[in-house]
């Protein structure tokens, strides 16, 4: 299948996604294009990623329905002469986001957030952030006293 057909709603988590980007992305698709469902996936060390946006996202859009689905891939590296030469396993992550109710509520499924739950986790949030806003708001990454490695005399400067 060529990738540029790929459906809207298929989201794949990497390791460089931005949770921010993701749900903005996410929004824009449930809120201007109309889609009913998203569907996540994410392998390895993305899954954390993952977690955060569908978290988020169930905060913030009332009536989503989670269904999960883990499973493991296996990533070959074959020798010139087709024999396996290593072999790894890798935990993958499957998430779909619906406003509808699944036709099956088995294992995976989390049913919506009650707006009361909804609310005290939207409360939290902001008070999170208002605390974060009086401490003097988010850290940046800076270079720090140190430069190349090196420290530096006075922590500016050249050494």
């Amino acid at each position: 299948m060529d990738k540029s057909k790929k459906p809207a709603n298929d989201i794949r988590i990497g390791f460089r996604s931005r949770v921010g980007s993701v749900i903005s992305y996410c929004e824009k698709l449930l809120k201007e294009n109309n889609l009913r469902t998203l569907n996540f996936s994410a392998v390895g060390g993305s899954i954390g990623t993952l977690v955060n946006v569908v978290e988020v996202l169930k905060m913030t859009t009332p009536g989503l329905y989670q269904t999960n689905r883990i499973a493991t891939i296996s990533y070959q590296s074959v020798e010139e002469g087709g024999n396996v030469q290593n072999q790894k396993l890798y935990p993958k992550l499957e998430i779909v986001l619906s406003l509808d109710k699944p036709t099956t509520t088995g294992e995976g499924f989390q049913n919506v957030l009650s707006e009361e739950e909804r609310k005290k986790l939207l409360e939290l949030r902001d008070k999170r952030r208002a605390e974060r806003e009086k401490e003097g708001g988010f850290r940046r990454a800076g270079r720090g006293p140190t430069r190349g490695g090196r420290p530096t005399r006075g922590g500016r400067g050249r050494p």
